[in-house]
């Protein structure tokens, strides 16, 4: 009897950690993004992280077929891009001021990370050259 109650507490507490491919769980905002941007990879994965993790600056975690990972805030904003096996991401993707910094500055090159803090955004490149730019996406210096 012990058994069964202590396999029951644990399936219960179990369901909770597994993650969904289900997008429904996704603001409006994060899903449309993702349709936007990335119609032509299929979600693999949707993780929610709980409110009491405070350390956590992301509410949702969404891995993509294609190898790319994405972070949204509780609103649907999209605060990072995380190449897996160094999947390029597509400056389409990325805030407009960036892109068009990226199309002048860098036009051959591909585009492997992208983050977004309070004040300040930072771009990773394929051959390993890092971009710093303010919070509007003004560019600041090479990293």
């Amino acid at each position: 009897m012990r058994r069964v109650i202590l396999s029951g507490i644990f399936a219960l507490c179990t369901m909770g950690i597994f993650a969904q491919t289900n997008t429904n769980n996704l603001p409006s905002t994060a899903q449309e993004y993702i349709q936007q941007n990335f119609s032509s990879a299929d979600v693999k994965e949707v993780k929610e992280n709980s409110k009491w993790k405070i350390w956590e600056d992301e509410k949702f975690e969404v891995v993509l077929s294609n190898g790319l990972e994405l972070d949204f805030d509780e609103n649907g904003n999209i605060s990072e891009i995380e190449s897996q096996n160094d999947v390029v991401i597509p400056t389409s993707a990325l805030p407009s001021k960036i892109a068009s910094y990226l199309k002048e500055n860098y036009a051959d090159a591909q585009v492997i990370g992208w983050e977004k803090q309070k004040k300040e955004q930072e771009i990773e490149l394929a051959d390993g050259t890092e971009l710093e730019f303010d919070g509007e996406g003004n560019f600041r210096k090479v990293d």
